[in-house]
């Protein structure tokens, strides 16, 4: 999702390639056939609490956690939609980038199925935004932890492989700041 959507997009429309992407959203899936057609968010909402919460007992925050889960899946099924109608290949997998065993296994199946690993994109991020005098040591590391040690695990896996290329996003707050997100940084 996001940028690092956008550059996989980017690179697959110079050429077809085979991407894997990992991601902590679940497995994407078919939407409801309710959603189809639903844009606006008040819309989506509304639909969400007829037909997830039946119209009752819902509680904003459970109809906002309803809602992100729905746009993620929406957005991770548009960005392989148009990998996959760009020609390339595209495999998903839900993964906690952290975990070096998980990717290490998941590099070892790609070798397996579509050769050696020749590139990089890490974008993975976590936002837990709070004042450092607020944020717990849990939320720090999730965050920090979902960059430095995802990029880390990353290379560990695919140490052995002939990279050419190793693309990493940041965020603008690691170069200006952003209030609450001294972790993200």
């Amino acid at each position: 999702r996001g940028v690092t959507a956008a550059a996989a997009m980017a690179l697959a429309e110079q050429m077809p390639l085979s991407f894997v992407l990992l991601g902590r959203s679940p497995m994407p899936s078919p939407e409801p056939a309710w959603l189809d057609g639903l844009e606006n968010e008040a819309h989506v909402k509304k639909a969400i609490l007829a037909n997830t919460f039946n119209n009752n007992g819902a509680s904003p925050k459970d109809i906002e956690t309803a809602y992100q889960q729905h746009m993620a899946n929406r957005e991770v099924m548009a960005t392989l939609k148009k990998l996959t109608d760009s020609g390339s290949r595209v495999r998903y997998e839900t993964a906690d980038i952290r975990n070096t065993d998980t990717v290490a296994s998941i590099m070892e199946d790609v070798r397996k199925t579509l050769g050696p690993i020749r590139a990089i994109i890490h974008g993975a991020g976590v936002i837990k935004d709070r004042l450092i005098e607020d944020k717990t040591l849990e939320q720090f590391n999730q965050v920090y932890e979902t960059k430095v040690s995802g990029f880390r695990s990353l290379l560990n896996a695919a140490s052995l492989d002939p990279l050419k290329y190793i693309l990493v996003f940041s965020s603008v707050s690691a170069r200006f700041g952003n209030k609450g997100q001294v972790d993200y940084a």
